[in-house]
């Protein structure tokens, strides 16, 4: 919200250094080598990827400054992400503007995959609204809010940027949804607010995270949760190759591998607002935001099969 990214000690739990930028778009950290990528706009309203040291150094800066990007950044509101060389793919940039999708690649001249997302619309759903894009390989996962009645549902276009082929995949009504890949696989998890006024669906199953085949949508694996109460709710975050589910009304977080196989839990009560960081031989380092500021805390967990 303030343009602006922060590095932390784990270990020590202190501020490392923060930087500042006109806009900040979109932050990718690679691991080897060690390096942040940065999109950002700068000074004079030029977008830039920043290439940072994890001490905070600047390394490489380069411009994005072909006609058809320029001319598609003409406010702040643009959905703009990197994405990192895999495989047969090289960089890529993907820039949603004026309900356009585009997507370039090195050296950036022309977009090499377009597409009018302003069209696609849905009956079931009084308004819907853009919320994300994602790339892996020749797929593009854009996730939509579609809102009907005072609730809302969010679901995934699925579009094969080759074939053109789309197929959507929708969760739960007023759930929180994110998407991550693993492979050839899409990655969905949910999240549902204690407190929320509409409350759960008693006896409903719930999606709490679901794997799907990323060519033909079909669902590989999952982890589903039936409430008894409406007051119940809960958090499910990805974590590298485990699923974190935080159920709140039970004291108790679950881990599970992505093939939805519990591996390990913790009895622990959380307040509302936390974030992931690691989960490494059983150890789960999780920031805690707190009025006063956040905290880092680390929770053992307790094996329950050999398989992780």
């Amino acid at each position: 919200m303030d343009n602006s990214i922060s590095v932390f000690n784990l270990a020590s739990g202190e501020e490392a250094w923060t930087k500042s930028y006109s806009k900040l778009y979109d932050v990718d950290v690679l691991s080897s080598p060690e390096k942040i990528i940065v999109i950002a706009k700068d000074k004079d309203n030029k977008l830039q990827k920043i290439v940072l040291s994890k001490a905070g150094t600047t390394l490489s800066t380069t411009a994005f400054n072909s006609a058809p990007i320029t001319k598609s950044i003409t406010s702040n509101g643009e959905l703009i992400h990197w994405y990192a060389p895999e495989g047969s793919n090289k960089e890529r940039l993907s820039v949603y503007s004026n309900n356009v999708l585009a997507v370039y690649q090195a050296p950036w001249n022309n977009p090499v995959f377009k597409m009018n997302l302003g069209a696609m619309s849905s009956s079931r759903y009084e308004d819907i609204t853009l919320k994300d894009i994602k790339l892996n390989g020749p797929y593009a996962v854009v996730k939509f809010t579609g809102s009907s009645l005072m609730q809302s549902q969010d679901f995934f276009r699925v579009i094969n940027i080759s074939s053109k082929k789309i197929y959507t995949i929708a969760s739960d009504w007023n759930t929180r949804s994110d998407s991550s890949f693993a492979g050839n696989e899409l990655v969905i998890n949910s999240s549902f607010n204690v407190g929320n006024p509409l409350g759960v669906n008693v006896g409903q199953p719930y999606s709490l995270s679901g794997m799907y085949n990323l060519s033909t949508g079909k669902k590989t694996a999952g982890i589903s949760e039936t409430f008894t109460d409406r007051e119940m709710g809960w958090n499910s975050e990805r974590i590298g190759n485990h699923i974190l589910i935080y159920l709140p009304e039970k004291g108790r977080i679950d881990i599970y591998n992505l093939s939805g196989r519990k591996v390990s839990e913790a009895s622990i009560t959380l307040p509302n607002s936390f974030r992931v960081l690691d989960y490494s031989k059983g150890e789960l380092s999780l920031l805690i935001r707190e009025e006063t500021g956040a905290t880092i805390q680390v929770i053992h967990t307790t094996a329950v099969n050999d398989i992780s």
